[in-house]
């Protein structure tokens, strides 16, 4: 099952990422790039590989990844220097060209996240993915809409950048690839803002979200993944439908919902992506 909850924390900070590992979160993002200052680079991905040496993940949840620099000088000393063997797979910030990917691939990544952060990478979508092993996108709003030109809101008030997001989610589809990951809100603070982000980009059709703070995780699970009310329903469409088939029936009713194909297999997908 894919993670609903990716939670970005420092490489270079024992402490939280140790933290990070007990929360609730479905995957945790080791970072190099936006939380590591410049002239802090070199040392915090030394510090993070000998860490990821030591370290190896005991069990498949969280998942860890490592978010790197996409940089060109930087993001080959990050390539050489992280022991990928140790970790679920790479994220790569403003992806624009497939050869990012390939590089990654080549240096033993097992999977690739890009996260589409401007025009440039909305144009390389598709080269993107051809390079291989993309587990899914995710939307970098903050870092879009600075390339974009919009300084004067903030990216969740700008009707671009939410163009944009469904644009990724047909993308998406497109090319074969599961529901995008949201990106950050970056009040952690901000209870109901976040709640309100969550319900309007799973409307959208995003099923995940990147997340700055562990209080962040529950509201997004409250929002974003089905609670078992939902998932018992689903179960009870597609036993009720097979019984109306075997019966010679294509549509049937349930609790007065006219219960057929569409609706059927809606809860099975339902159920193939949150049925653990």
């Amino acid at each position: 099952m894919l993670p609903v909850t990716y939670l970005f924390v420092p490489g270079t900070e024992d402490r939280k990422i140790a933290k990070a590992m007990q929360s609730d979160a479905d995957a945790v993002i080791l970072d190099l790039e936006d939380s590591i200052a410049d002239n802090m680079k070199e040392e915090a991905r030394e510090h993070l590989a000998a860490y990821l040496r030591s370290h190896q993940p005991e069990s498949v949840r969280p998942q860890v990844w490592v978010r790197i620099n996409s940089n060109d000088s930087i993001f080959s000393a990050d390539l050489k220097a992280i022991p990928w063997n140790n970790v679920h797979g790479a994220v790569l910030p403003k992806a624009e060209r497939g050869e990012s990917i390939t590089a990654l691939i080549d240096a033993g990544a097992r999977r690739v996240l890009p996260i589409i952060e401007s025009a440039a990478g909305f144009n390389a979508l598709a080269r993107v993915v051809e390079a291989g092993k993309v587990e899914r996108f995710a939307i970098g709003t903050w870092d879009l809409a600075i390339d974009l030109g919009i300084v004067a809101v903030r990216p969740d008030d700008s009707e671009l950048i939410w163009h944009l997001r469904g644009n990724l989610v047909l993308a998406s589809r497109q090319l074969g690839l599961p529901p995008p990951v949201d990106g950050v809100h970056a009040q952690f603070d901000d209870d109901e803002g976040l709640r309100n982000l969550c319900e309007r980009v799973h409307r959208m059709g995003f099923t995940a979200k990147l997340l700055i703070h562990p209080r962040q995780i529950a509201i997004v699970n409250s929002v974003l993944r089905p609670d078992d009310r939902v998932l018992e329903h689903a179960r009870a469409v597609v036993h009720i439908y097979e019984d109306a088939v075997r019966a010679g029936r294509g549509a049937v009713q349930l609790n007065g919902e006219m219960i057929d194909r569409p609706v059927v297999e809606r809860a099975r997908a339902i159920l193939r992506r949150y049925s653990s």
